[in-house]
């Protein structure tokens, strides 16, 4: 069956269920509906303070499909070192436009997670907030949030290509529960809390999502990090998914919603994976599978994909990582052109979130030869490598587990042999000592002593942190109504809502009421009914209700309604969100949703 035959059936199994039990309401409900929906607007006008125009003036084309890909913790130094070491152009050259800017409501520089919500949602937030209006404080006076903004969900572009009925989908290397896949389709006031960020994914209804993080989808009994027992596996089977573990699994899929799950961490880096993880797709054939599964739906589709370990490798001071994994990621862009040209209805666009490492192509050794810097004195000892940092820690530490050593057990010697061949660097006895040492200093990240040490003193490149940078970053686009020039992060989410035919402001009003707000009169209580689950129970008049929080349910006279969106509580606030249609619900109003189409 698929995707869009799914969806339909879903939505008519909704609406039987929904007469059924509005043919029995009981008289008398009228007088609360009145005092709901007045309660419903005071509580909504926070949408008014969301963006909701097109970009500095310009025309934005909708369009039937929008992909986008993001290059986590990438810039333009990156690219043209990519550039030289592949030694032709990168599909991402004969699309570059502009830049973006990358400061977040509080920091000049950026963590994904408020990069990620700004191109997801059109709001620029905090530091660390998934999807979530930004916390008080803020880099001028007038980035200061409203209070009604704090900690308030704020809808997203996925979320708005859903509700118009497009297929969705999400890719990304990393755990799908690291911070720029969650952006898109959950809402959490910290990136930490990957189990709450699991479970609305899974609750979410993206038709395809293809990564890592199998971890969170599995409880600590069954080998997983899921603290309240839940087997998300299971649910997602229920909920009409193909579960996949692999590349041939991926590849037999031919339809229908699909949910990889391919490590039950991170994904390997693909400077590793043809060695150590064979049986992983790459990112482009994740990019590819997901195109073909979601592009029949006739309303269009709307796909992220992330290129998750770019970052790591910047972070890591690791060349080697880098540029395996910026050339896998330029590879799905190539996916996606060549859709995109093939098919003149999709918008592609393509950045990075912020830079990371503050990479450069020349360093302190370099000082003075640089305009004598050949091709081969620049990309010679990169050709070299063959493993990441991480990885390489990984085999000096074998077999026990990496968390478990600390450098001073590890013999210098071994760290010669290992440097040599991974890196193609001979270190001496010594040199493997003071590698050693910087290991300990880095304590969390150990194998970071690898690229901290041996690139300035053996390579051309150079890193000035083991952070993100500031900068702004380029701007990569194809297809109708492309943007052009240097956009602000947030004006890629309105750019993206407006290509989608997506009102934020309505989609915000349709997704997110103050459920206690606009139920007047009624009681409202969140309770922890089991570890780490919490359900919002409500007692109108005669009637009651559940709504499981991070959940799509609204449990009422004994039936589970599916909802159109998610529940979420803002414990900072002690707020609980709810979709309208769960308000009209239970007030007895006949179910009428406002249009979210520009």
């Amino acid at each position: 069956m698929s995707l869009k035959s799914n969806r339909k059936l879903r939505r008519h199994v909704r609406l039987l269920g929904i007469v059924l039990r509005t043919c029995g309401l009981e008289t008398g409900v009228a007088a609360m509906v009145v005092a709901a929906r007045c309660a419903l607007v005071a509580s909504v006008l926070v949408g008014g303070t969301l963006p909701s125009r097109p970009v500095g003036g310009q025309d934005v084309e909708p369009v039937r499909n929008v992909i986008v890909l993001i290059a986590d913790g990438c810039s333009s130094e990156q690219t043209t070192l990519a550039r030289w070491f592949k030694g032709s152009a990168l599909a991402l050259d004969e699309m570059l436009v502009g830049g973006v800017k990358t400061y977040i409501n509080d920091s000049v520089i950026a963590d994904s997670a408020p990069m990620g919500t700004a191109f997801a949602t059109g709001v620029r937030t905090s530091d660390k907030l998934i999807s979530v209006g930004p916390k008080p404080g803020a880099l001028r006076p007038d980035l200061e949030p409203s209070e009604s903004l704090h900690y308030r969900p704020l809808a997203t572009v996925l979320e708005g290509a859903r509700l118009r009925g497009k297929s969705t989908g999400l890719v990304a290397t990393s755990r799908v529960t690291h911070a720029t896949p969650a952006a898109y389709a959950t809402h959490v006031p910290s990136r930490t809390l990957e189990e709450d960020i699991m479970e609305q994914m899974v609750y979410q209804s993206v038709d395809v999502v293809l990564g890592g993080g199998k971890d969170y989808l599995l409880p600590k009994a069954e080998q997983g990090r899921r603290a309240d027992g839940e087997n998300l596996i299971a649910v997602l089977k229920s909920r009409g998914y193909a579960v996949v573990e692999d590349r041939p699994a991926l590849e037999s899929v031919k339809s229908g919603r699909v949910f990889g799950s391919f490590a039950m961490g991170p994904m390997a880096a693909e400077i590793n994976r043809p060695r150590t993880r064979p049986q992983e797709p790459t990112l482009a054939e994740m990019t590819r599978k997901a195109i073909e599964l979601l592009s029949p739906d006739p309303d269009g589709f709307f796909l992220m994909v992330e290129g998750s370990q770019i970052d790591w490798a910047c972070h890591a001071n690791d060349p080697a990582h880098l540029l395996s994994d910026l050339l896998a990621f330029d590879q799905a862009v190539q996916v996606a052109l060549e859709f995109a040209k093939g098919n003149g209805h999709t918008l592609v666009l393509a950045m990075s979130d912020h830079n990371t490492g503050g990479m450069s192509i020349g360093n302190w050794s370099t000082s003075k030869s640089y305009s004598q810097m050949g091709i081969d004195a620049l990309i010679g000892p990169l050709k070299k490598m063959n493993a990441s940092a991480p990885e390489m820690w990984r085999r000096l530490c074998a077999p026990r587990d990496p968390n478990d050593v600390k450098p001073d057990q590890i013999d210098p010697q071994a760290v010669q042999k290992i440097v040599e061949e991974c890196w193609g660097v001979q270190l001496s006895l010594d040199e493997a000592r003071q590698l050693l040492e910087l290991a300990g200093r880095h304590a969390d990240n150990p194998h970071n002593a690898f690229g901290a040490m041996i690139c300035p003193k053996w390579t051309c490149v150079g890193f000035t942190t083991h952070g993100h940078t500031g900068g702004d970053v380029p701007l990569y686009a194809f297809g109708p109504g492309r943007p052009v020039g240097l956009l602000d992060g947030p004006e890629i989410g309105t750019w993206t809502a407006t290509a989608l035919g997506i009102d934020l402001n309505a989609l915000n009003r349709r997704l997110f009421v103050d459920v206690a707000a606009a139920l007047a009169g009624a009681q409202v209580s969140v309770e922890e009914v089991e570890p780490n689950n919490l359900v919002v129970r409500i007692a109108l008049g005669d009637k009651t209700a559940e709504l499981p929080v991070n959940k799509n349910l609204l449990v009422i006279a004994g039936q589970s309604i599916e909802l159109e969106g998610l529940v979420v509580h803002a414990k900072d606030t002690n707020r609980t969100y709810v979709p309208l249609q769960a308000v009209q619900l239970m007030t007895g109003q006949p179910v009428s949703l406002p249009p979210i189409a520009r």
